[in-house]
């Protein structure tokens, strides 16, 4: 016992030890080589879920064929099952260990078992590999026989998935850094090229200049600004040949900041003086050009506003029209200083105010603010002044008469000799519109309550579904059995009349019995509970075993069962639930039907269908109903459903039992009886080869 444990410890530390740097493909090798020979197993896999397409891939084997991993594809394949229909996906699905003491019992593995045939292995342990909650692939090995799994053989290959989950995460790390920095250096690379390129044919102005004032470089669009046409008409030369003198003074100054470490106002307007003697201006933000944590020079960007300060004279010189229309606009308009005292106000505003001029020209506007929006205004005076021009602003105002109103704010900066002197602003009454907001945001608020208090009560409605029907289940069960004891007369003679009404008791203890299940069904159906045990079946023996059952109660109505059954190959499938599918149907046939009705129930099978119809003469179902009779608890019409009985559930159920089988099922009806329709897959086959 000793020897086996210092081996296997011995295996975890060599996995754990592995040269990460090597290939993924290697590093999953050597896990595989030295689990399986640690377990003396025959051979084994590894298995990852791809993280782009989130499929499970088999990457790697050991002790097995070349073309192994090709002929697990091929089977999976052939039976039209995906790898993961085998235990690999109950381990992908749980996080938890699935041994296969016997593979040739397991029905799981049945689409593999001619491969494991050919390759001579019998058992197998399928085993997770985990990143925290997430299972992101699994160890798998193989025994040569027969082999039950001890507990210590399944802790030791745990562990081994465990250490080889860090071992491939830290390899999958390392492929990923070797990415970037190779992207790095390839940016690096081109990055010189492409700044020349964006330098050269940036459309706005660009430029350098050395901290003496002399230009180092400029670009095209900037020559063009100065109507030059060559480099060395500028590069060379003193800023102070192309500024108006104001504006040199100006960068004079920034210069200054700049030595004493100051931080510069952005942007800054200067005047230029072009080759030619025309004036023009432009908005120029600078960058520091740093050589060793020294500032050697300035960068520049220039964006032409000589239009705009054109308009802005204009508007000047169109004072008078200007004041005309600010005191007839239909909206409210005012005009403020940059310490935010108030200059102007037209009718419009000073009614929304319920004030005069003489009680809002000169005040702040702290006065008429709330404290959190005059924080704002604060804010935004401050990038007004700098010569940001922002987007509109809601406020919240006091009026004279103490009432709150919201108005939505349109702000432009007030330009005078080349400087910021104050703010014009239009104001919006929105005072209705925030209300609203704020009774929409409280009805979102009492939705998303109500809607966590319908989840909360579903969870509970779940939970005592599925604890009454097991606590129904129990004596009931044993109610029907001691009936059928008494009616036997095991338990002593009776009359007829005693008899009669023990048959009533077990008829109705059986439909209460199956209306249990019906409702334990659909709570494992929202667990997602329904388990199914899929095998081979016959269709055929489904069929005939399901019209033997429900014959006694077809003779009780005198309905004639029509059969039109081929002879239909055997599916994948589970054979109880089908009966329940088949039993369903045809009880609720034989429900809907009058006596002396009838029942036609047809299969046949076409390349990749197997189809099974059963129509009756009953009642019908409308048109209008058809698309929901699969709802859960959804009956077509309520006294009806008290006339016939039950409560919504057998179709639900029946729906749910095919949907797992990958086929359909729908209702067709023309008013004088229904059909319900069901399709299921068949299993793929490939003539000369062997097929499940």
């Amino acid at each position: 016992m000793e020897k086996n444990e210092s081996k296997k410890l011995k295996a975890l530390s060599d996995i754990a030890s592995i040269d990460i740097t090597l290939e993924l493909d290697n590093i999953l090798l050597e896990i595989l080589k030295t689990t399986c020979e640690t377990m003396n197993a025959h051979s084994g896999t590894m298995m990852l879920v791809d993280e782009d397409s989130n499929e499970l891939k088999m990457v790697s084997s050991y002790g097995l064929p070349e073309d192994y991993i090709e002929r697990v594809y091929k089977a999976a394949r052939k039976a039209g099952l995906p790898i993961s229909s085998s235990p690999s996906g109950d381990v992908l699905r749980t996080g938890n260990p699935y041994p296969v003491p016997d593979i040739f019992k397991e029905p799981k593995d049945r689409p593999w078992f001619e491969l494991a045939r050919q390759i001579g292995f019998s058992a197998q342990l399928f085993t997770p590999i985990s990143q925290g909650l997430k299972v992101i692939g699994l160890l798998n090995i193989y025994m040569e026989k027969v082999h039950d799994f001890t507990e210590e053989e399944i802790n030791f290959v745990t562990i081994a998935a465990s250490q080889a989950s860090s071992v491939v995460q830290n390899a999958r790390m390392c492929m990923k850094l070797e990415g970037k920095i190779r992207e790095t250096h390839e940016a690096l690379f081109y990055s010189e090229a492409r700044y020349r390129e964006l330098f050269e044919n940036a459309q706005d102005p660009m430029y350098t200049h050395d901290m003496k004032g002399f230009f180092r470089s400029i670009n095209k669009a900037g020559l063009e600004q100065l109507g030059c046409t060559e480099n060395e008409e500028v590069i060379g030369t003193h800023i102070s040949r192309w500024l108006a003198p104001e504006s040199y003074k100006l960068v004079e100054e920034r210069f200054r900041k700049i030595y004493f470490g100051e931080p510069l106002d952005q942007p800054v307007i200067i005047e230029v003086i072009c080759k030619n003697g025309t004036h023009r201006w432009g908005e120029v933000r600078t960058s520091l050009i740093r050589h060793e944590n020294q500032v050697i020079g300035t960068h520049g960007i220039a964006r032409d506003i000589t239009e705009k300060k054109k308009l802005e004279q204009h508007l000047r010189e169109s004072e008078v029209k200007y004041r005309e229309l600010f005191e007839n606009a239909q909206e409210a308009m005012y005009t403020i200083d940059m310490n935010g005292t108030f200059l102007a106000m037209n009718n419009v505003g000073l009614n929304a105010l319920r004030v005069r001029k003489d009680e809002i020209i000169g005040t702040n506007l702290s006065e008429w603010l709330t404290p959190e929006s005059m924080e704002t205004a604060r804010h935004r005076l401050s990038e007004f002044a700098k010569g940001i021009q922002l987007g509109p602003m809601v406020y919240e105002i006091v009026r004279k008469d103490g009432e709150h109103i919201w108005i939505e704010v349109n702000n432009r900066y007030i330009m005078e000799g080349g400087k910021i002197t104050g703010i014009h602003g239009i104001a919006r009454d929105i005072t209705e519109k925030k209300r609203l907001e704020q009774k929409i945001k409280d009805y979102h608020a009492k939705l998303e309550k109500s809607y966590e208090e319908l989840l909360e009560a579903d969870r509970i409605k779940t939970e005592f579904m599925s604890n009454i029907t097991h606590e129904l289940l129990t004596p009931l069960t044993s109610i029907k059995g001691f009936v059928e004891l008494i009616d036997d007369e095991t338990m002593g003679k009776i009359n007829a009349e005693q008899k009669k009404s023990l048959e009533i008791i077990k008829r109705n203890s059986e439909r209460l019995i199956r209306l249990i299940k019906e409702l334990l069904d659909t709570s494992n159906l929202e667990n997602n509970k329904l388990g199914l045990q899929f095998r081979l079946v016959s269709v055929n023996s489904i069929l005939s075993r399901t019209i033997q059952d429900i014959h006694p109660q077809a003779n009780d109505k005198q309905i004639t069962i029509i059969k039109d059954i081929q002879q239909i190959p055997e599916i994948w499938g589970d054979e109880e639930r089908l009966v329940q599918v088949l039993t369903n149907l045809l009880i609720n046939a034989i429900k809907f039907t009058p006596h002396e009705g009838k029942i036609t129930i047809r299969a046949a099978e076409d390349i990749e269908h197997v189809k099974i119809s059963i129509s009756d003469t009953g009642i019908g179902i409308p048109a209008d109903k058809l698309k929901n009779i699969f709802d859960r608890f959804y009956q077509i019409d309520g006294s009806a459903s008290r006339k016939y009985g039950g409560v919504g559930l057998g179709l639900s159920i029946c729906k749910s039992i095919i949907d797992r089988h990958f086929g359909t099922i729908w209702a067709e009806s023309n008013g004088h009886g229904s059909t319900f329709h069901i399709v299921l897959p068949k299993l793929r086959y490939d003539p000369g080869e062997n097929n499940v």
